[in-house]
């Protein structure tokens, strides 16, 4: 019995992509609204997008095979429905009956196995390939072994896609929502400028209308699956904060991402904006080299985690926004740990014990800013146990360029889930070839859970495995959690529908009132 839930490559290239902020102004239409991004994207073709902003256009101008609903959780898409066999092998989605391309074109699941293919020819630079890898002959078809036909997608029917898979995949339901389908009537054509106005057609709540320097404007797909409440959207790439947050304080924007985290508590004050926050998968913690002759030591790891104070972190540094990370899933609640002073104690028996009573000196590398500070506090927090901190700051890329070459001893990092918000997807990241293994780190039973994880099909089951991979991690202080971070939106009080659970990355839910 079935297990259910009842290339024509143009890289669009936007960095130096505006609608002048005249047609943006405070006397726009009441059923538009104006968004600020951060960056532009680089991209707007799902096959080619690489960046965060670009995968946030992705959820307004097309829509994935399953979806998010308003509140994070696993919800139809192109499909409907979705059945996965009892032997974890085959995988089938039933697609919406009447679906159509924003031109009006019948979407079918032609579409949905042209898309498959070419995400996964051999020259694709696909974001997220490594969700098909459990497909039938994915990885011979990735390395030019096997032709793209062999590739495990088929459509039975208009409304049926197929998925053989060389090995369970219990998750591939989820993985399914960040996958975008593309009109294959569209691209098999010899020339066009999709996905560039006006040749651009989608499936998502809104069409690209206009595409022009730093901005984009976006109107409602009169054929979408899920309907957008808002007629027209004018998307503006500002990449300061601060000018983000004092465009919606003046009236020229109605929604930015990411205010300035040293204006938090004083924009949450205000009247003449809301500042909108989130509980979120963005966890910042310490990378541990355990390769260092100290640090691959567990009782030096275990002295350096107890003596974090990671109250101090979040109430005072973040003042109030982060939540201490005791641990690597942010919806798993933990025991409180002892009081500092106990840990403390604690601390300096087991640095003696690895024969580092007379001190130790270590270097923490950092990218400046809000991480400087936070290493500044971790340094005070160590001079408690004999360890010396030496700071070493560097941009983002030199961070990445340190951590990579293993010439680190600690190194502050996070990652951001986003709407991935499933317990498993927190342990991802650090098992072997995850996106977060980089420390010299390795552990077979770990890497035996995770894979097991993503093998169930059982929400709970799976959840009861991501916490033992997790509590793995945590006993054997693969990495120092340190917290936390929420994410933040700052709107125009007139915007409403917003989820008590997830950010507004969806904006097929807003309302303008």
């Amino acid at each position: 019995m079935a297990l259910s839930w009842t290339l024509n490559r143009r890289a669009l290239l936007l960095g130096s992509l505006a609608i002048p902020l005249a047609n943006c102004s405070r006397n726009r239409n009441s059923n538009g609204l104006r968004i600020g991004i951060s960056s532009s994207p680089d991209s707007l073709d799902p096959a080619q997008g690489q960046t965060a902003n670009a995968a946030l256009l992705f959820k307004q101008l097309y829509t994935p095979l399953t979806n998010y609903d308003e509140n994070g959780n696993l919800a139809p898409g192109l499909a409907e429905s979705w059945t996965m066999s009892e032997d974890g092998l085959r995988w089938n989605f039933k697609l919406r009956d009447g679906l159509k391309w924003s031109d009006g074109t019948p979407i079918t699941a032609k579409d949905v196995v042209f898309s498959v293919q070419r995400m996964l020819d051999p020259d694709s630079i696909y974001t997220d390939v490594g969700d098909f890898f459990h497909v039938t002959n994915a990885k011979a078809v990735l390395s030019g072994d096997k032709p793209i036909t062999d590739l495990g997608v088929r459509a039975p029917g208009d409304n049926m896609v197929e998925f053989s898979m060389d090995e369970p995949l219990g998750v591939f339901a989820e993985l399914m929502r960040e996958f975008y389908p593309a009109p294959a009537h569209i691209l098999n054509k010899p020339a066009n400028l999709w996905p560039l106005p006006p040749d651009f057609v989608g499936s998502g709540p809104f069409i690209l209308d206009k595409a022009e320097h730093m901005a984009l404007q976006l109107k409602q797909n009169p054929f979408a699956p899920d309907p957008a409440h808002i007629e027209q959207i004018y998307v503006t790439v500002v990449e300061d904060a601060a000018t983000r947050a004092r465009m919606v304080r003046a009236g020229d924007l109605d929604l930015v991402e990411d205010p300035p985290p040293n204006r938090i508590v004083d924009l949450q004050s205000r009247k003449d904006v809301q500042l909108n926050s989130w509980k979120s998968p963005k966890l910042v913690y310490l990378k541990i080299n355990h390769k260092h002759l100290a640090l691959s030591n567990r009782d030096v790891r275990s002295a350096l985690n107890m003596t974090v104070d990671r109250e101090f972190i979040s109430e005072q540094l973040f003042e109030g926004f982060a939540e201490a990370a005791n641990g690597i899933m942010p919806w798993v609640a933990t025991p409180e740990p002892e009081p500092l002073e106990q840990r403390i104690k604690t601390a300096k028996q087991l640095m003696a014990k690895a024969g580092f009573g007379g001190g130790l000196t270590l270097t923490i590398l950092h990218s400046g800013g809000e991480r400087e500070r936070i290493a500044l506090s971790l340094a005070d927090n160590w001079k408690q146990i004999g360890v010396i901190c030496h700071l070493q700051g560097t941009d983002a890329q030199g961070l990445y360029s340190f951590i990579e070459m293993g010439d680190f001893d600690l190194a502050m990092a996070s990652f951001d889930r986003g709407l991935k918000r499933e317990n498993w997807r927190m342990i991802e990241p650090f098992a072997s070839g995850g996106f977060a293994a980089n420390f010299n780190w390795i552990n077979s039973e770990y890497d035996q859970l995770v894979l097991q994880t993503r093998s169930e099909f059982n929400p709970v089951r799976r959840d009861w495995l991501a916490a033992e991979a997790a509590d793995l991690l945590y006993g054997d202080v693969a990495i120092i959690p340190l917290v936390f971070e929420r994410k933040f939106w700052l709107s125009s009080p007139q915007i409403t529908g917003f989820s008590s659970e997830i950010p507004p990355d969806q904006w097929r839910f807003l309302r303008s009132n």
